[in-house]
């Protein structure tokens, strides 16, 4: 009788002892568990998910050509009321010295081309043969290649950077032999899209430097990704010393 008596008052004492909420533990640790598996679970990217998208051979459209579409976009719409003639002869010159100078007489000269005109390039005394023909100045106002951001797919994804154009071009046409003007434009083009990180150095072009622009900071690199890395770890470890 007496020992089961002491018996008794041992247990209530050990009940006493035991920490509030220790029965609960489990539970709670079970709940912490879950969200970290939910979290790893919505951090993996789509494409993880979606191995047709990764097989998928991804086209590079260096920066060139992606400066070269948005340049002939912009002629298209600057050129949409010039005053055609039929072979007439062109001399195409710049207003001033730009480094993008020969990306865009490349395509004006194609663009003129196409329509039937007669082209040449800084022409000096050559167009003291061409009277009749007409003078075009143009004056790159701006034109800009960037990298505005860089953004992650997911918290394992790919490092996904935004490729930005802008573009400010302004237009004289001239008859040559009276300096009549005949016609102006100033136009303007903004074009963007999303390339991956890992492929920049190879859209770069490094002869020129509007065609290699810098990459801006990555502040999810530096800050938010080690944040939630270290709230996992942190995590974990709280669960593997709560369970033991």
């Amino acid at each position: 009788m007496i020992d089961r008596i002491a018996k008794d008052r041992l247990r209530s004492a050990v009940r006493r002892l035991a920490p509030y909420g220790a029965h609960r533990r489990p539970q709670k640790n079970k709940v912490i568990l879950i969200l970290l598996m939910i979290f790893l679970t919505m951090s993996f990217p789509v494409q993880v998910f979606a191995q047709s998208d990764e097989q998928e051979e991804e086209t590079l459209v260096s920066n060139e050509e992606f400066l070269r579409e948005s340049v002939r976009t912009l002629l298209t719409k600057a050129f949409i009321d010039f005053p055609w003639a039929e072979s007439r002869f062109v001399f195409v010159t710049p207003e001033e010295e730009n480094p993008a100078n020969w990306l865009l007489e490349d395509e004006l000269t194609s663009y003129l081309q196409s329509k039937n005109f007669q082209v040449a390039l800084h022409p000096g005394k050559v167009q003291n043969e061409f009277p009749k023909s007409w003078s075009l100045f143009y004056r790159i106002i701006q034109m800009k290649l960037s990298y505005p951001q860089v953004k992650r797919k997911g918290f394992f994804g790919h490092k996904l950077v935004t490729r930005e154009a802008k573009l400010n071009v302004s237009f004289r046409l001239e008859e040559k032999e009276s300096g009549k003007v005949l016609w102006t434009k100033r136009e303007t083009e903004e074009r963007s899209d999303v390339v991956k990180k890992q492929t920049v150095k190879h859209l770069n072009n490094d002869s020129y430097s509007f065609l290699s622009p810098p990459l801006p900071q990555d502040l999810q690199a530096k800050y938010i990704e080690p944040a939630l890395v270290a709230a996992v770890v942190g995590g974990l470890i709280y669960l593997f010393f709560a369970n033991r």
